[in-house]
């Protein structure tokens, strides 16, 4: 009888950003911009009229929280600046937008590896370019 290894399972936890197999090289979009996409389909393809798309156009309508792509585009931008936070991070940042890196290390708990010397100007600017957008 031979025994046959069985790859270690590892149990998904997004506090330790292990999202599973299937998410390790996916990006990650922004609430805004998947409003954007959905709103914007190209004229030769009709939005379809089901359930499922109706109820996530009004969800991304109601928690987008960028009106227009550019500052969805420059929300991103800030966010990479910050080398050490991964695309699921921004995208959580983007998407919930903690005022001080407290709350941010609480909703996001795999912020903790950032100072918050480092993140607290981040949030600060984002809540800027939240105020003044267009």
């Amino acid at each position: 009888m031979t025994l046959r290894h069985r790859p270690a399972y590892e149990e998904e936890d997004a506090s330790a950003l292990r999202l599973g197999p299937e998410f390790n090289n996916a990006g990650c979009l922004l609430i805004s911009e998947v409003r954007y996409l959905l709103e914007h389909r190209p004229s030769e393809k009709a939005a379809p009229d089901t359930a499922v798309y109706n109820k996530t156009l009004e969800y991304v309508k109601t928690f987008a929280k960028f009106d227009k792509p550019e500052a969805a585009a420059a929300i991103r931008e800030t966010l990479r600046r910050e080398s050490a936070l991964t695309q699921f991070e921004i995208a959580q940042i983007a998407n919930l937008c903690p005022v001080t890196a407290e709350e941010a290390k609480s909703i996001v708990p795999s912020l903790v590896k950032i100072d918050d010397d480092k993140l607290q100007p981040l949030l600060d600017e984002i809540q800027t370019m939240r105020k003044f957008q267009s």
